[in-house]
Order: structure tokens, then C-alpha cells, then sequence
């Protein structure tokens, strides 16, 4: 089929599909607060009264340092002047109870603080800092163990399965859920075919648990004795690209716990370098997109509507050699640059044109 009508056979659904993308990629959850969750204290004082009060400020204290984290810039995170009691007790609107438990001399609790949101972002500009917000995106993960006699079931009452099941990532920008691996969920997919990466299963076990993102994290060799090591995959469910989660070494089942941890940690870390949004300003680009095959324009397309920083993307026009787009955008050029980078796309200037194109 000559390229001219191939091309014009797919614009249309190309078209839309990159409306429903960019519309949806800049939809930050809104409101008056910041709720931080899932502070774990352990305070030991003269009675259980003051325990309980040192355990409280305590887990206030947390929370002011990963509110910090969620809306402040790596870079400019040293920057962020000290909280005295009196502001930080402003700017807390409350605090709940998820679990607590108290001894005479002894506070043990799990709390989630609410802050004022007027008020946390009077403190940092106070500080000199711009406020960002970063765009929590939910995963679901799938934990395997690959042994001597191949991979386990889904289903397997493992060490592995339990360190992902007691992580406690409600706070984090990657909060996950693990996969049931009920029935349904082994009607759905198999451990070799998550094993293996197989699209269409992994696709079936989406359709009940609708994340964005699959993680497969895979632990290989024996249960009972020997070093293991820890890998895995990363599939995004809305762009179709998929990623590899370096193998590490484990010296043993014990250390589990704490290798999910880091594994995990690694991932928040990769979607922080991408889901960071600064509201205190925004711009608008004109950029081309040079179409030497299907996949360039495919690959922008889906790129582009999994960064949150990207506003909207209006298509000024799409030909079989070049699309040209105008992105309107959270931040500045640069700042979108960096952001577009860790999401595999190039922007670069060539004379007096913005051009975007994978990389």
C-alpha cells in the first residue's frame, strides 16, 4: 500500500488516541492538604503518656521531611529553612490513628499526618524554593521464584510474595498492590508466562486490577540454601514500553525483606525523574517530530501522554514525513528537557525549530 494512504488509513486514530493522552497525563489530584501516610513510630519515654506525645511529634517531624521530598526539587531540598514546633503544629491539620499500641514506658504506632496546604507552601517560599508536585502512579507487582525445578506457581506462599505483601508504600510516589494470585488471577496469567514477559497475559491479569504499571519482580535460585539475586521487569500498561530492573545479588532468604525494599526504592526513583509537575509556571512549545517510520511517531505519541509535566499536545498537522505539534507544558523549557530525557524523548533546538524525536 503506497505510504500516502496507509498514512491517512491511520491519522485519525493515531489523532485521538494522542488527545486522550495528553489530557490525561497533567490530571493531578487537587485539594487543600497533603496527606502523608503510613509513619511507623517506636518511641520509649519515662511514662506511657509522654511516649505517646514524643511518638506523635515524632511522626510529625517525618512527615515534614517527605512532604519535602514530594514538593521540592532534589536540588533545592538543603535549602528548606528548620521547623520550629509552633509552625509546624500550624501547619498541621491533623493527624490519624491507623494502628497503635502503648506500654508503660512505650509508644508503638503507624499515623498519618495531614498538613495545611496554604500553609506547607508558605514555609517554602519562605524558603526560597519552588513548590513542584510529583504524580503518584499506582503498580501492581507480581513476586516469582525461579528454582531448581523452574518457576513457581503464582500462587507460592513465599518469602518473597511476603516481603512485597508488608511493604508499606501508601507514601511513596509507586504505591503497589500485589497480585492476588487467586484463581481468577491464574486464569488470567501463569508464573512462566509472566516469567517470559508474555504481553497478552500480563494484558488478562490488567483487566481486573487496572494499573498503569506492571512490575514482575523476580527472585532466582534456591529456597532453601545458596545466594539468590533479584530482577525483574517494568511494563507500562499505557505506553506499551517495558524496562529492566537491574539484577542484584542476595546473600539469602533473610535479606528479602529488605532487597524489596530497594527494589522498589529504585522505582519510585525512576517515575520521581519523570512525574515531578512545577505549577508555578507554564509555557507552550512548537516542536516537529521527524516520522521515518510508523514506530517514531507511535513512540512520541505514547511517551508524550506519560508525562505529567506535558499539559496538553494539539497536533498543528501530521504528514507521512513529520508531525508538528504544540506542547503546552508545567515549568521551563529546560526543566522539560530534563523530564522528556527520562522519558526516552529528545528535545533539542536545530537553528529556529524545537524538534522531538525518541532517543
Amino acid at each position: 500500500m503506497p505510504i500516502g494512504r496507509w498514512f491517512s488509513t491511520i491519522v485519525s486514530v493515531l489523532l485521538a488516541t494522542l488527545a486522550v493522552c495528553g489530557g490525561s497525563a497533567a490530571q493531578v489530584a487537587g485539594g487543600n492538604s497533603y496527606a502523608i501516610t503510613g509513619i511507623d513510630v517506636d518511641v520509649n519515654a519515662a511514662d506511657a503518656v509522654k511516649a505517646r506525645e514524643q511518638g506523635i511529634r515524632e511522626a510529625k517531624r517525618r512527615a515534614s521531611r517527605m512532604l519535602v521530598d514530594r514538593l521540592v526539587a532534589a536540588e533545592d531540598r538543603g535549602r528548606v529553612l528548620p521547623l520550629d514546633d509552633a509552625r509546624l503544629d500550624n501547619m498541621v491539620r491533623g493527624v490519624e490513628f491507623v494502628r497503635e499500641r502503648s506500654a508503660p514506658s512505650r509508644y508503638i504506632a503507624t499515623l498519618n499526618v495531614v498538613f495545611a496546604a496554604d500553609q506547607a507552601k508558605a514555609w517554602l517560599r519562605d524558603s526560597g524554593v519552588k513548590v513542584v508536585e510529583t504524580v503518584a502512579r499506582p503498580a501492581l507487582v507480581v513476586p516469582l521464584w525461579k528454582g531448581k525445578a523452574g518457576v513457581e506457581p503464582l500462587d507460592d506462599l513465599n518469602t518473597w510474595r511476603e516481603a512485597w505483601s508488608a511493604l508499606d508504600t501508601s507514601g511513596s510516589t509507586v504505591p503497589v498492590t500485589v497480585v492476588r494470585a487467586d484463581p481468577i488471577d491464574q486464569n488470567a496469567l501463569s508464573g512462566e508466562q509472566a516469567y517470559v514477559g508474555d504481553v497478552a497475559a500480563l494484558s488478562r491479569l490488567n483487566e481486573r486490577y487496572r494499573a498503569p504499571t506492571i512490575i514482575v519482580a523476580i527472585v532466582e535460585g534456591d529456597k532453601e540454601t545458596g545466594a539468590l539475586s533479584v530482577g525483574g521487569m517494568r511494563y507500562d500498561t499505557q505506553t506499551g514500553a517495558r524496562s529492566e530492573i537491574a539484577r542484584v545479588p542476595v546473600e539469602g532468604a533473610a535479606q528479602l525483606g529488605e532487597a524489596a525494599k530497594k527494589m522498589h526504592a529504585r522505582v519510585d526513583e525512576d517515575w520521581r525523574s519523570i512525574a515531578v509537575v512545577h505549577r508555578d509556571s507554564q509555557d507552550a512549545l512548537d516542536v516537529v517530530v521527524p516520522i521515518q517510520a510508523l514506530g517514531d511517531w507511535v513512540q512520541v505519541r505514547q511517551r508524550l501522554g506519560g508525562v505529567p509535566a506535558v499539559k496538553s499536545v494539539i497536533v498543528r498537522s501530521l504528514e507521512s514525513d513529520r508531525a508538528e505539534l504544540r506542547l503546552e507544558y508545567y515549568g521551563t523549557s529546560d526543566e522539560l528537557q530534563r523530564t522528556l530525557a527520562q522519558a526516552g524523548l529528545r528535545l533539542e533546538r536545530d537553528a529556529d525549530q524545537w524538534r522531538l524525536q525518541p532517543r
